[in-house]
């Protein structure tokens, strides 16, 4: 990385540029004007976030040349053993001051300076950190096994205590008969149904495939609390089927990624029962159990979702030690999902990592992140994250115009992320967790200021109220408004087809992975769950915005190799020109995110080419009508 200034200006140079792994030195070089005086002393500070620094090394004098004087130093990181950014500046000492040189806020150009002003930066990450090939520059899919399809071509079953229902109904929402809201709703999709739906996803240009949970879990549908981790669950499929999905599209070009849970189970794991009834029950330990018979549990909420207890030993065995779950499934799949990572420990998740890379293989660990996920587990314990900023970001930008927001979570994450998570970071729009983005951007009681913009339900909301023993949430009456006003009218949607196709654009304009959830190219909408969750309609969803996603996918995927230089050419609540570029390719995208046409001036370089693709959404090349975008790739 070079700060280059001409006429006696200051010079920095560094021998590495964004990052640097842990046993690497950085070289750093400083070329100071001789008519700043006599310069006695000159140094470079390292400081982590909101510390003092914590490397503080003098320079060495190298050489005089015509107008400057030049200093150098080797930093070492090592003995810090710390994964995250490090932040640095300098400071000399001319006729008995001490100055400092630090960054100019508005051309980020070298200056000196007395005052405050920002860092050079660089990030430290660990050696050696590889990610599959196929996992950079991919298309992933959502899966939500139990709703994405229901294929005859399996064994029949039927599991007493199940609510098996008919494909397309709406999942039920209210309280069952012991008043409590359950997730008991069975539609069948299973692993038989993705093998047979493979040529869709081919065709619409999706190269992996990230399936929810398919362990065995007594009454959820979802499978996030599991009864037995070893077993698939016999409504999914068999072991035979899942070897069959995954080499059918391994020969197809396709990946598998598992999604599998870790931080808890499901109360009937005989496991836990065993447990919690026997005080000298081997597996006591594993989990929080007290003399009582209380347990902790997820959220402090889910009483049947009691968490496991990391630092066990033998649950880590379980876990990933020989013959253990990772290894269950290693030669069945590509990758793992990891739910909750946030709540795994780093050594757990170094465990999982490392378990799943013996004897050869390579397989993907991705992990949930609803937040920036700490440098430190990125590469020791997880290669990528499930990337809900840049959702939120953008969905708050189409829908509010949150110009200063999108641009500081864009810069945030990238300053953040060593560029092998960069590259494979899940980018989706809607999740199984989050409201489904048609609904959000119909503007549905979405509201401006939310932290996410899909939290309709945090507090403060017309379904909290307040008692004497503090706030409650009145599940049943927010569930009872999702149901009353699931539906879209014609106009909404419409509307909200627009915003969604340039909302897509933009996050396919950033760093990462694009990832579809199942039914979103179809037109799938609603609330949170159970909502979110609907069947596919695989007769009636919508073939033109199927279109679009089938078509800016494949344009997408002409982009080669990581998106490193990334400028806001333009910004503000109503219109963006965002340019991303590596040694290969840029990509310009440039989006209308009102209501009128808009005229546009695209960059000569992107007019004049002949070596490029162009995507348009409702736009012209000189004119961006309401809710238009065009994107363009050259090379």
């Amino acid at each position: 990385m070079t700060s280059e200034t001409r006429d006696n200006k200051i010079l920095v140079s560094m021998s590495h540029t964004r990052e640097i792994e842990i046993t690497e030195e950085l070289q750093i070089n400083l070329k100071i004007p001789k008519n700043l005086g006599s310069i006695q002393v000159v140094k470079v500070y390292f400081n982590r976030q909101n510390e003092d620094p914590c490397i503080i090394k003098e320079m060495s004098k190298t050489k005089e040349e015509n107008n400057f004087i030049e200093y150098e130093v080797m930093v070492s990181f090592l003995p810090f053993h710390r994964y995250e950014n490090y932040f640095f500046f300098f400071s000399f000492v001319s006729n008995g001051r001490e100055f400092y040189i630090k960054l100019n806020r508005d051309t980020m150009e070298p200056f000196i300076t007395t005052g405050e002003s920002p860092y050079w930066r660089i990030l430290v990450i660990q050696s050696n950190f590889t990610v599959p090939y196929w996992s950079k520059n991919a298309v992933f899919y959502q899966v939500f096994l139990d709703r994405f399809f229901n294929s005859q071509n399996k064994k029949p079953t039927i599991i007493d205590g199940r609510n098996y229902r008919n494909w397309g109904e709406m999942p039920n929402w209210q309280k069952n008969n012991n008043g409590q809201f359950h997730n008991n709703d069975f539609f069948d999709g299973n692993i038989k149904g993705i093998e047979e739906k493979l040529n869709y996803l081919k065709d619409l240009g999706v190269d992996v495939i990230y399936i929810s949970p398919i362990n065995y879990s007594t009454y959820r549908y979802e499978r996030y609390a599991v009864t037995d981790h070893m077993q698939i669950d016999p409504d999914a499929g068999d072991f035979a089927d899942l070897d069959s999905l995954h080499k059918k599209a391994n020969k197809m070009g396709m990946h598998i990624v598992l999604d599998i849970a870790f931080n808890h189970c499901n109360s009937d794991n005989p496991i836990f029962k065993n447990a919690l009834n026997n005080p000298y029950s081997k597996y006591r330990n594993w989990f929080y159990i007290y003399e009582n018979g209380t347990y902790e549990y997820w959220y402090g909420i889910f009483k049947d979702m009691p968490i496991f207890n990391q630092s066990c030993y033998e649950y880590q065995q379980y876990v990933y030690g020989e013959n253990g779950v990772i290894d269950k499934y290693a030669n069945y799949v590509d990758g793992f999902r990891l739910d909750l990572a946030e709540e795994l420990q780093p050594f757990f998740l170094k465990g999982i990592r490392d378990r799943a890379r013996t004897n050869g293989k390579l397989l993907l660990i991705l992990g949930e992140c609803w937040n920036k996920a700490p440098c430190q587990i990125l590469g020791n314990g997880l290669d990528c994250i499930t990337n809900y900023p840049y959702a939120n970001a953008v969905l708050k930008y189409i829908a509010f115009g949150e110009a200063v927001y999108l641009k500081w979570q864009v810069f945030d994450i990238i300053e953040s992320y060593p560029q092998n998570t960069l590259d494979t970071m899940l980018n989706a729009l809607d999740t199984h967790d989050t409201m489904r983005a048609l609904t959000i951007l119909s503007m549905k009681r979405v509201r401006n200021g939310l932290n996410n913009i899909w939290d309709i339900d945090k507090d403060p909301s017309e379904w909290h109220i307040q008692t004497e023993h503090g706030r409650d949430f009145l599940t049943e009456e927010f569930r009872k408004f999702e149901f009353q006003n699931d539906k879209l009218s014609n106009e909404e949607y419409a509307f909200a087809v627009k915003k969604l196709k340039i909302a897509f654009m933009l996050l396919g304009t950033l760093p990462g992975n694009l990832c579809v959830f199942y039914g979103t190219e179809k037109g799938l909408h609603g609330f949170k769950d159970p909502f979110n969750r609907k069947c596919m309609d695989w007769e009636n969803g919508d073939k033109n915005l199927e279109e679009f996603f089938r078509n800016y996918l494949h344009f997408w995927k002409t982009f080669k190799g990581s998106k490193i230089d990334i400028k806001f050419l333009y910004l503000d609540s109503e219109f963006v020109m965002i340019e991303v570029k590596n040694s290969y390719n840029s990509m310009l995208t440039v989006l209308n995110r009102k209501e009128y046409d808009i005229k546009i001036e695209i960059p000569k370089k992107y007019i004049e080419t002949t070596n490029k693709r162009i995507f348009t959404e409702n736009a012209d090349v000189g004119i961006l009508h309401e809710l238009g975008g065009i994107s363009i790739i050259i090379w």
